[in-house]
């Protein structure tokens, strides 16, 4: 007798979930249903627009706004590749590149390594051809800090490798990294290492480039990673790993605002610059640095009659001792607001 209440108990539960998911189950239906038809009638209006531009418009403003990729199918070449793009973007889903790459290529090839750029994932790299490939592998293994990867990255390759040990030498403050960037001079590929490497340097370091530079001496990224180091722990020992004695002369300079600045005779370093002939200016414009920062002088800056020298000066000044509120001496609002973020960043963030 109980055991058939109990079998009925369970009978009478197991309908009323049948029900219940039934139910469900045709609430689900009707509501994709009504999605479609809303969406059916949506691309109808899209459809019925005259202008070209217009009706792309609309194309691409309702794919987006309902991540519906299919809607990107009622156009055609590039737009419908932009328009795959946008979504692959905004859902994360890289697999909506291949449509673009069907619908236009330069654009899904583009898509594919903008994914790469983003993610540092290089495995996606391989549905390219070679020559899109290599760049690939060369933004992937950049924002992956990805060493290995480099040695896919074709003409790039010196630039990939020393682009990360460029960064991972100022990310751990390690000199040993300085020693694997490139000894190239040139200023392009000097310029581009920097561009990729995801920690630059300070702007004294960039200002001390460009004086050596119109002085007549090119200093490699190899000698920039040292520089830098040497700076930021204020240890000149760094300097001696420079190639040339005139690097290494400025690079003891560009760190004496850690050092007593008493011991520094500047009116000789002044009268030294006379000598360099039609570089004279150059090389007194960074005496005048070196003695601001370590006097922690902004008068000294604002001696300077280039205004951007005189306001990278003072920037300086912000940085080394990690003071912003010297930034309030320049008056220029960009220039201040470049004054203030390196006062205020961390080197050590690799983001």
């Amino acid at each position: 007798m109980q055991g058939s209440k109990k079998e009925d108990i369970n009978k009478e539960r197991h309908d009323k979930f049948i029900i219940y998911i039934s139910i469900l189950a045709i609430i689900f239906f009707l509501a994709i249903i009504s999605t479609a038809l809303q969406n059916a009638s949506s691309v109808q209006k899209c459809k019925n627009i005259v202008i070209y531009q217009n009706k792309i418009a609309c194309f691409q403003n309702l794919a987006y706004s309902t991540n519906n990729a299919s809607v990107c199918s009622y156009m055609n070449g590039s737009n419908e590749a932009l328009c795959y793009q946008s979504l692959a973007t905004k859902t994360g889903n890289e697999s909506l590149c291949n449509n673009a790459v069907s619908s236009y290529a330069p654009i899904g090839y583009s898509c594919i390594i903008n994914f790469v750029n983003n993610t540092g994932n290089i495995y996606l790299c391989n549905s390219l051809p070679e020559g899109e490939k290599e760049l690939c592998y060369f933004y992937g293994a950049i924002n992956s800090n990805n060493y290995s990867a480099c040695e896919f990255a074709g003409a790039n390759t010196s630039i990939c490798s020393s682009s990360i040990d460029f960064s991972r030498a100022l990310l751990f403050m390690n000199q040993s990294y300085c020693k694997e960037v490139s000894n190239n001079t040139n200023s392009t590929f000097v310029y581009s290492v920097f561009k990729y490497s995801k920690i630059k340097p300070n702007s004294t370091i960039s200002f001390l480039g460009s004086s050596l530079s119109n002085m007549g001496y090119h200093l490699s990224a190899r000698d920039f990673c040292y520089i830098n180091l040497a700076q930021e722990l204020s240890n000149s020992s760094y300097c001696s790993s420079l190639g040339s004695l005139a690097a290494q002369e400025l690079c003891y300079r560009s760190i004496e605002h850690s050092y007593n600045s008493s011991q520094i005779n500047y009116t000789s370093l002044l009268q030294a610059c006379s000598s360099a002939g039609s570089y004279a200016s150059y090389c007194k414009n960074f005496v005048y640095i070196s003695e601001a920062v370590a006097k922690k002088n902004v008068s000294i800056c604002e001696s300077i009659a280039n205004k951007t020298l005189s306001w990278t000066c003072i920037a300086n000044i912000a940085r080394a001792y990690r003071n912003e509120s010297y930034c309030g001496y320049i008056s220029n609002q960009t220039a201040n607001s470049a004054c203030i973020i390196g006062a205020t960043q961390n080197v050590s963030n690799m983001s």
